[in-house]
């Protein structure tokens, strides 16, 4: 038996015998062509362009009718990317320029875009690579009438182990037979994880040549809580995989029953539960996990997918079919925030030696007021259709928060210039993720109408460590005490200013620390999708008095060992509590 640590993409537990999945990948051949043959190799890309949106077309039906919109969102997206004018102008003047064959043309300006998705650090959005790769290979597939051969599901319950999986390979394997995945690449916020959320299907990624090697047959088990694949399980692992089976599939079906529940403790005090997203196609989810708006949504995606700046009105167009989507809840936008460590070159920002203490931020948005007021002025005219709040990435004080504020104000006053329709007042806040922010609440707070602490960040920065670093990632402690007295800090600083204080980075999504956070006196928490009822159920079930006396007893501790040790026994306590209290109901 032996045991390997991969990243969590969707919750739940497998077992049962591997089935490999590949797709073998065709790298575009290069020819020179006649300058007589331009016309017929950019009819050749037409062609063969027209029989992959055919295709992709046919499976966002038949995903749209097994699972729904949402999902088929997916990959109608992808249609998007065919329809690109930068695609396509890019292919056509390459075919023109280098006098080479359509599929080379292509692959060069599909290149471009995946380049671009290169340079920028954040996961979120190198997880999108692998969808330009699938459309890449679907048009190449095209070429000359060729129709891409099709998967084949397993014919017995399996799990699916692969290099990757493309949405369009998920969409075409089902459901049927599909007992987990496990793939060597990949991340929890890629297309295939919402997928595999979506199906109901656990799913560990990120295995790193541990996945694809697996032969046919090979029985593993798969914890996509806890992002581990065991292989070879012994009958002591696989006895226990079959009860924690059954144990999620009681508790998934008692939450359900939360969606329309208010997080509220049992002695009356109410928390306001919110959803992380990018694309809008994560509206549905968060909406069907009981998301009572959307507490940070990133915009970032939408300047990166193409090859230019978006302009306001397209900007608009995107932001306002959020909002509306949202029926009335409440959205939170984040301004941009980009700088050396998601650079793009038309954006103006380079690659930096150090680009987490450099220019991004509100540092890059301040120095680009042309591009930063033009996105106030988008977020305020989608703000007509719905609820809508504005925060503001990287604040490290006063100054920066009062120019900021200032562009708004004159973005205001040029959509009323222009009899522009628009949200009129909106409350603007802070991504409170720097030590400087902390240190500065008081004086902050007086300013702002709201915090919404950036945990990943702030950790980071108040650790002096690069979470990406695995040389020191065993520093990332959550419970780290000065991360808990920063927290509290913040908190009591808004509070006494009468302003609300929310969270928005990965602590709000570990159901371990919702005790902690509750007792903190946060009075809005962010998750991801899959997160949030678990997160409500906790706080259902626990008073205030108690998360504050757990608060105030992890503040006693001198080290976050010290801290995570005591939480593990605190929650296993009540864990048996309940179960104790349960058998005799």
């Amino acid at each position: 038996m032996k045991m390997y640590q991969g990243i969590a993409a969707s919750p739940g537990y497998a077992l049962g015998p591997v089935y490999p999945v590949a797709r073998r990948q065709i790298v575009a051949p290069r020819r020179a062509i006649a300058a007589d043959e331009v016309s017929a190799e950019i009819e050749r890309f037409r062609t063969a362009v027209k029989g992959a949106r055919d295709q992709i077309q046919d499976l966002v039906e038949r995903l749209s009718a097994e699972l729904g919109g949402t999902e088929a969102d997916i990959l109608a997206s992808q249609l998007l990317v065919l329809e690109d004018e930068l695609v396509w102008d890019a292919t056509q003047a390459v075919i023109r320029l280098e006098l080479i064959n359509a599929e080379a043309a292509f692959s060069r300006a599909m290149g471009d875009i995946v380049s671009r998705f290169l340079e920028i650090e954040e996961q979120t959005f190198r997880e999108r690579i692998n969808d330009l790769q699938d459309v890449e290979q679907r048009v190449l597939r095209a070429f000359d009438g060729n129709r891409p051969g099709s998967l084949q599901p397993p014919t017995e319950p399996s799990v699916i182990a692969a290099r990757n999986l493309t949405p369009s390979d998920t969409a075409a394997l089902g459901r049927e037979n599909i007992l987990g995945y496990i793939m060597d690449e990949g991340g929890s916020t890629s297309h295939v994880a919402i997928l595999a959320r979506s199906l109901g299907v656990p799913a560990v990624v990120g295995l790193r040549n541990r996945a694809f090697r697996l032969a046919a047959g090979r029985v593993v088990a798969v914890d996509g809580i806890a992002g581990r694949l065991v292989v070879d399980p012994d009958e002591a692992t696989c006895e226990s995989m079959r009860m924690l089976t059954r144990h999620e599939v009681v508790v998934n079906e008692k939450l359900v029953g939360l969606r329309d529940l208010p997080a509220e403790t049992p002695d009356g005090h109410r928390v306001r539960m919110m959803a992380n997203i990018e694309l809008p196609l994560e509206v549905d989810e968060a909406l069907a996990r009981g998301a009572e708006g959307i507490g940070l949504l990133r915009t970032e995606y939408l300047f990166f997918q193409h090859g230019t700046i978006p302009t306001e009105d397209e900007q608009v167009t995107v932001y306002g079919e959020i909002v509306r989507r949202m029926g009335g809840r409440p959205v939170v936008f984040r301004t941009l925030d980009v700088g050396g460590d998601k650079v793009s070159d038309y954006l103006g920002a380079k690659r930096e030696y150090n680009p987490f203490l450099g220019w991004r931020g509100i540092r890059f948005s301040l120095a680009n007021r042309g591009l930063f007021k033009t996105q106030i002025k988008a977020i305020w005219r989608a703000a007509a259709g719905g609820p809508v709040k504005i925060m503001f990435p990287m604040i490290t004080g006063v100054e920066e928060l009062r120019s900021a504020k200032e562009i708004c104000r004159e973005a205001v006053a040029e959509l009323d210039a222009q009899g522009l329709e628009h949200g009129g007042e909106l409350e603007i806040g802070i991504m409170v993720e720097t030590p400087a922010a902390v240190m500065a609440a008081d004086l902050l707070a007086t300013e702002c109408d709201f915090f919404s602490i950036g945990s990943n960040d702030l950790i980071q920065y108040t650790l002096a460590m690069d979470r990406g670093n695995e040389r020191v990632s065993y520093l990332y402690q959550p419970l780290h005490p000065a991360i808990l007295q920063s927290l509290a800090r913040v908190v009591e600083a808004g509070h006494a200013h009468g302003i609300w204080v929310g969270i928005c980075g990965e602590m709000g999504s570990e159901t371990r620390l919702a005790e902690v956070l509750l007792g903190l006196g946060l009075d809005e928490i962010s998750t991801h999708g899959v997160a949030l009822p678990k997160i409500k159920q906790v706080i259902r079930w626990t008073g205030l008095a108690e998360a504050r006396s757990l608060v105030g007893d992890l503040m006693k501790l001198s080290t976050a060992e010290e801290a995570n040790a005591f939480l593990a026994l605190y929650i296993a306590e009540r864990k048996r509590l309940r179960a104790e209290k349960e058998s005799n109901s």
